[in-house]
């Protein structure tokens, strides 16, 4: 997963402007438990962004408690910046062979439902068939900045990979409870694993 995460966030420094993480290293600790060394990150979970309102003193939507107007501003601004920077370069990143670098890790719900312990890549005749893809792009991955909530960092990308352009779900649009029912939409699932292995 690491080593995959790291291949992510190099390909994507060398040819997006997506903001992701910089990689300092890819090394085995003193244990020899393999760890990934990124530059530290400043921000706030886009799904996070309700808890409280993000307005200055005197600007402040609510007192205390939940801000429902922070969350959608925090939302709005996600959806653009995914929808208009993210996808578009992602998209422009194609293979016709799925996976990374010989390795297949689907996306989490995916990997839920079919625990298998391997995914061979699969090839297609097809060049440019398989486009690349976060894999989990929901709220909890997407950091934004807590005073202007615009995004500034895409994270978690240990599941990223070529596949084809539909395994992209819209996560970022679905608040907890609809991202978890990805994971019990057991006919979608079927047809996604179609997609990757057969």
């Amino acid at each position: 997963r690491l080593l995959n995460e790291a291949a992510a966030l190099r390909l994507l420094k060398e040819r997006t402007t997506i903001p992701v993480p910089t990689v300092y290293s890819y090394e085995p600790d003193d244990q020899g438990a393999m760890r990934l060394v990124v530059k530290r990150i400043h921000g706030i979970k886009a799904a996070s962004v309700g808890e409280e309102c993000r307005m200055p003193v005197g600007s402040r939507h609510v007192t205390s408690g939940t801000c429902s107007a922070c969350e959608n501003i925090a939302t709005e601004k996600v959806n653009i910046f995914v929808e208009g920077t993210v996808l578009p370069q992602l998209r422009r990143l194609t293979s016709n062979q799925t996976g990374l670098d010989g390795f297949v890790l689907p996306p989490p719900r995916i990997e839920e439902y079919d625990r298998r312990a391997m995914w061979p890549p699969k090839q297609s005749p097809l060049e440019g068939e398989y486009v690349f893809c976060h894999g989990d792009l929901s709220r909890s991955n997407i950091m934004v900045d807590p005073n202007t909530l615009d995004v500034v960092y895409i994270i978690d990308w240990e599941q990223a990979g070529f596949f084809p352009a539909t395994l992209e779900r819209p996560l970022w649009r679905l608040d907890y409870r609809e991202y978890m029912q990805t994971y019990e939409d057991h006919d979608m699932l079927d047809g996604e694993i179609a997609l990757i292995t057969g």
